[in-house]
């Protein structure tokens, strides 16, 4: 009786977790979704920055803006994309790896990741780069930059199938991106930074997934699945507050690039 509840158990708690994932998925993409979607329905004729949008025009990474004080941009360029086929690169990118993410690292730790990517990837921009630009694609190129660590870490006990469609999948959503930085203000820069955030952060959090005698002898005699262990959310809560620090103290040390318009108007601004 306990081996046949032992088993029952082991086989719903799996689905129930994959069901969080994919509500908590499905939300960040509706998210992007609905935020480009107002994109397209507020648009501004004339723009000093190149940005045709109400939520581009208060919300897009601006250097200088940044400078005087409207600290939020270094935030909110992670829920803008630059068009269509951007929010669906992005869309199909978290549909494709958040999945694999939040059942190696736990949700918790995958919710980590996402915003830790973003706001990473938008300060990366801040410091290279002098142009105004959304960064949407950041947080889930951190989720890539994840992904790539933990199937290292643990190649034995991930399929080499999945591994590599992922894999390839990967390499498809860089090059697309990089492909549609030439046709919008999307932010190259944010992709880069996001993505080795994603893989420090992952180094220093991922779980390593171990099977041991006695759980190799009843997987082989009962069939029940391994159970997986995730982050631990502690470690992950403070590797993300030791980042966040390193993040904010490069605001005090480092000097964004700034465009000829951004220096005039500061100039205005300080008269």
């Amino acid at each position: 009786m306990e081996s046949d509840n032992y088993k029952k158990n082991s086989a719903v708690t799996p689905l129930d977790d994959e069901s969080s994932d994919l509500y908590i998925i499905s939300i960040l993409a509706s998210i992007n979704i609905a935020v480009s979607l107002f994109e397209m329905a507020s648009p501004i004729k004339n723009s000093d920055y190149n940005l045709y949008s109400l939520p581009l025009m208060y919300g897009a990474k601006v250097n200088h803006l940044i400078l005087v004080g409207e600290w939020w941009r270094l935030v909110t360029p992670m829920f803008l994309h630059s068009g269509l086929l951007h929010v669906a690169l992005s869309c199909w990118v978290l549909i494709s790896f958040g999945p694999q993410v939040c059942k190696g690292y736990g949700l918790f730790t995958f919710f980590l990741i996402y915003i830790l990517g973003g706001i990473s990837g938008n300060l990366t921009s801040f410091l290279h780069t002098p142009e105004a630009t959304v960064g949407g694609s950041g947080p889930v190129f951190a989720i890539i930059g994840a992904w790539l660590i933990y199937q290292m870490q643990n190649k034995d006990m991930i399929s080499k199938e999945i591994s590599e469609e992922l894999f390839q999948k990967a390499i498809i959503a860089m090059a697309l991106s990089c492909l549609l930085a030439n046709f919008g203000p999307i932010d190259t820069w944010a992709n880069v930074g996001a993505t080795f955030t994603g893989i420090i952060f992952g180094f220093f959090t991922c779980p390593m997934q171990r099977m041991d005698n006695a759980s190799s002898k009843t997987m082989q005699e009962e069939g029940i699945a391994l159970v997986r262990q995730h982050a631990n959310p502690c470690k992950s809560l403070a590797a993300f507050a030791f980042f966040g620090l390193v993040l904010c103290s490069l605001l005090y040390f480092t000097e964004p690039p700034l465009n000829t318009m951004g220096l005039e108007d500061l100039l205005k601004m300080s008269e």
